[in-house]
């Protein structure tokens, strides 16, 4: 067994507030034995997260059969259990095929961590992109962050025209809804063509 690879990833989750439980574990009277598992914290409370080394032949099994024969066990000694979780699988190292993958995203949710991901290959997704759904929401904006102001572009393009004043109405009233901005360009065109129907 590779510890390497699988340390990086169980060091990310760390990271990411995910507290560590003993790989081997009974649930239902049924004991499981994984590299390592995590439970989330706070928010991520429904989280159980299991790591599996993809580089351990006799764990994983031929084609990864046995692996996804323990995830199934697991998923449902957890329903027997009644334990309300969220299962993800993270297979960090050599790939699974791609049928027996498609086949363990049937009782959980899978992610894969290759070894091109670990070696920060050119072309391969980062650590984080890999366990994204499992990460915190990073919202923080950089500085060079372009944050969409469509009203506020428009107010710049109509400033200093002869319809600023009637683009700044229609702006406060859109805020009040829809009826309120008919209101206030049926009072501009009575306006506009008053004159327009005196003189005639």
């Amino acid at each position: 067994m590779t510890d390497g690879p699988v340390m990086r990833v169980c060091e990310r989750l760390e990271e990411a507030n995910y507290e560590r439980v003993s790989g081997r574990f009974k649930v239902a009277s049924v004991t499981f034995d994984f590299p390592a598992v995590f439970t989330g914290r706070k928010e991520r409370g429904s989280d159980l997260v299991v790591v599996v080394d993809s580089d351990d032949k006799e764990a994983i099994g031929e084609r990864g059969v046995r692996t996804r024969q323990r995830l199934e066990a697991l998923t449902m000694a957890l329903d027997v259990a009644d334990w309300r979780v969220v299962v993800t699988a993270i297979l960090v190292g050599p790939p699974i095929p791609s049928e027996t993958v498609d086949e363990m995203t049937r009782s959980c949710r899978v992610l894969t961590v290759s070894k091109a991901t670990l070696d920060g290959a050119d072309g391969a997704p980062s650590l984080d992109d890999r366990l994204r759904v499992l990460l915190p929401l990073d919202a923080r904006l950089g500085e060079d962050a372009l944050v969409a102001d469509p009203l506020g572009q428009l107010e710049r393009h109509m400033d200093g025209t002869p319809d600023a004043r009637l683009a700044e109405q229609l702006f406060a009233a859109s805020l009040r809804g829809e009826d309120e901005v008919r209101r206030v360009l049926a009072r501009a065109i009575e306006a506009a063509t008053a004159p327009g129907l005196a003189s005639a």
